[in-house]
């Protein structure tokens, strides 16, 4: 959805949106539509606040047996919305959390599943995990640890780390 900023006026303005969202190839899929409620107000002539909410249900596979986990997100963020050019700094310099919050904005328009998708990457765990005691998979056989027992850790005497075993 697009929000024109030059619509908002100094009263704050309450956006509840059900958007669908595609992930850019991150093997995860959105199980339903993003839940969200927008609250954007204006600051000054030129800037503008935007807090929000998400809730969501994602699919991906667990990053341990490869078995479908389906994990639900909520987010909350805020932004400061500029409508100015991004200032160009010539040297490096390290970045706040409120510079990570700050959008420069060319014209007085948001595109809302932009920032929707931004937080819901954020959001995501680094790796997916169907359960806390999953075993995985057997990295010389590849059977899932879960369901059977393989005896290839047993056989494995050569390894060069089977001396560790007696300690």
């Amino acid at each position: 959805m697009e929000i024109l900023l030059t619509d908002i006026n100094n009263k704050n303005h309450i956006f509840n949106l059900d958007e669908s969202i595609r992930f850019p190839d991150e093997g995860v899929e959105l199980k339903a539509d993003i839940r969200a409620k927008l609250s954007i107000s204006q600051q000054k002539d030129d800037a503008f606040s935007l807090c929000g909410a998400l809730k969501a249900r994602v699919v991906s596979c667990c990053g341990r047996c490869g078995n479908p986990v389906q994990v639900d997100i909520e987010q909350n963020f805020q932004y400061q919305l500029l409508l100015d050019e991004e200032p160009q700094v010539e040297t490096e310099h390290e970045c706040t959390n409120e510079d990570c919050e700050l959008l420069y904005l060319a014209e007085p328009l948001i595109e809302s599943n932009d920032i929707l998708l931004e937080q819901l990457l954020l959001a995501l765990p680094v790796q997916m995990i169907c359960d806390a005691d999953c075993k995985g998979l057997c990295d010389q056989c590849g059977i899932n640890l879960n369901k059977e027992k393989c005896s290839c850790r047993e056989s494995n005497q050569n390894s060069p780390f089977a001396i560790l075993k007696e300690l």
